[in-house]
């Protein structure tokens, strides 16, 4: 768990200080994933799944303190974005880092199946679990794949998603990751995001970048998992990790106000 809150917290400070980079993040998401087959404890979707159940000999850690830190890092979210999914939890590590190996990338045109197919996952998620105590993650072999149970059934279905993640961005993490909707839900209103600054030429390089069409003026960022391609992609510094909102017709009134200056001169000039 130490390493779950102070990578956090340590990338917070350098997103916040714009000192993050891809190639620092790749650090962590190695690291990340390494941990979640050392020490399967870092899966907190699991532990959720797992304090829904009621099974408080299976926390490693009392009821109450499971909660808050679970809770922790909903607040998070709602402050600083998605970057525990982004880079600590050990489940959307793996798939960002299959991602990057060389493959044909399908994207997904929308958001609204992937995120109608988790939020009913999610209900389904917490009815099971509450009325039935049934833990759906069992079934998706995440305990299995991550402790390398290759016997059990469970772990081909885990190993088979991964392999997906090579062609399709975090299937696990925008499809059926309930506590990462909850994350989703809490980023809808977050505070920091990464967002289209003053700078922006609207070239639209960000928005082709991004594998989950966050990256327009009026998204919300709730599928953002801090990945960084939009400023690798932006020719003039034009996304920033901000909590200030700048809409598209306010920079251009901006432009167009910076410009008049230099027109009245113009025609001065011409005159």
């Amino acid at each position: 768990m130490a390493y779950v809150l102070i990578a956090t917290i340590v990338l917070i400070v350098m997103f916040r200080k714009d000192k993050f980079d891809r190639r620092k993040g790749y650090l962590f998401l190695v690291v990340s994933t390494f941990l979640g087959f050392v020490i399967f404890d870092a899966l907190l979707p699991v532990k959720f799944q797992v304090l829904l159940l009621g099974k408080a000999n299976q926390l490693g850690d009392p009821i109450l303190f499971a909660g808050v830190f679970l809770f922790f890092f909903v607040a998070q979210s709602f402050i600083f974005g998605r970057i525990f999914c982004g880079y600590v939890c050990p489940l959307g590590a793996t798939q960002e880092l299959l991602y990057l190996l060389p493959g044909k990338k399908l994207k997904v045109g929308g958001k609204t199946i992937t995120i109608t197919f988790r939020i009913v996952f999610l209900i389904a998620f917490i009815v099971l679990a509450t009325g039935f105590s049934i833990g759906m993650l069992k079934y998706l072999g995440i305990e299995d794949f991550f402790t390398l149970r290759t016997g059990s059934m469970f772990f081909w279905v885990f190993l088979i998603i991964v392999i997906i993640s090579i062609f399709v961005y975090r299937p696990f993490c925008r499809l059926t990751c309930p506590y990462g909707a909850l994350l989703s839900l809490a980023a809808i209103k977050g505070k920091f995001k990464l967002r289209r600054n003053g700078k922006c030429i609207n070239c639209k390089k960000c928005s082709e970048a991004c594998p989950t069409n966050e990256a327009g003026w009026t998204n919300l960022k709730q599928e953002c998992y801090m990945c960084n391609r939009c400023r690798d992609a932006c020719p003039v510094k034009g996304m920033e990790y901000t909590a200030r909102v700048i809409r598209e017709k306010e920079r251009k009134k901006k432009t167009i106000a910076a410009s008049e200056p230099d027109l009245a001169e113009g025609k001065k000039r011409g005159s």
